[in-house]
């Protein structure tokens, strides 16, 4: 069945003034409600919304559950990456040795052993940009810890990935943007 039949999908455009202040409330994301003409709201289910800008699938929210706690995370879907994007947001990233990605891509954290670099300062339940040794994008993660930790860390689960290349949130959004 096609996201566009599911009955319980609820689907709405923002108001301009809807769009403002979702745009201030998303801070690195927000220059990319700015720019948008039209933005739909796709809520799959009380943990995940999709946001279509300018028809695309471009940035999720996620209720994602991190050690005994609910976060609430709004992140570019990594289709964003792909989509040759005018604005590229500024998050911290790690770079995984090619024998960790098989595993990230099916669903597995990320462990530290299979962490090659990483860029930028974070805390723990920062959002990280997750790339392949030649620069892909290939998840979305939450940190487990703080950036220097991480850094001085040589074992065990650092990175919870909250989005993944092959995930239902990335078919999803290639059927979002097939339908178009």
């Amino acid at each position: 069945m096609s996201p566009a039949n599911n009955c319980c999908v609820k689907r709405y455009f923002l108001s301009n003034k809807d769009i403002k202040e979702l745009s201030n409330a998303v801070g690195e994301l927000g220059p990319i409600f700015r720019s948008a003409k039209k933005v739909e709201v796709y809520e799959l289910n009380e943990t995940t919304t999709v946001y279509l800008i300018d028809d695309k699938p471009l940035v999720a929210k996620l209720m994602v559950k991190i050690d005994s706690s609910q976060r609430e995370y709004v992140v570019p879907l990594l289709t964003y990456f792909y989509l040759n994007p005018p604005y590229m947001p500024n998050y911290p990233s790690v770079t995984v040795d090619d024998g960790a990605v098989p595993h990230i891509v099916n669903g597995a954290d990320v462990m530290r052993p299979g962490i090659k670099d990483i860029s930028g300062n974070f805390g723990v339940g920062d959002v990280l940009l997750i790339k392949d040794l030649k620069g892909r994008y290939i998840a979305i993660g939450a940190s487990l810890m703080a950036a220097d930790e991480m850094r001085s860390a040589s074992k065990g689960k650092v990175i919870k990935v909250i989005h993944h290349l092959g995930d239902k949130l990335w078919n999803l959004a290639q059927e979002l943007l097939k339908s178009k």
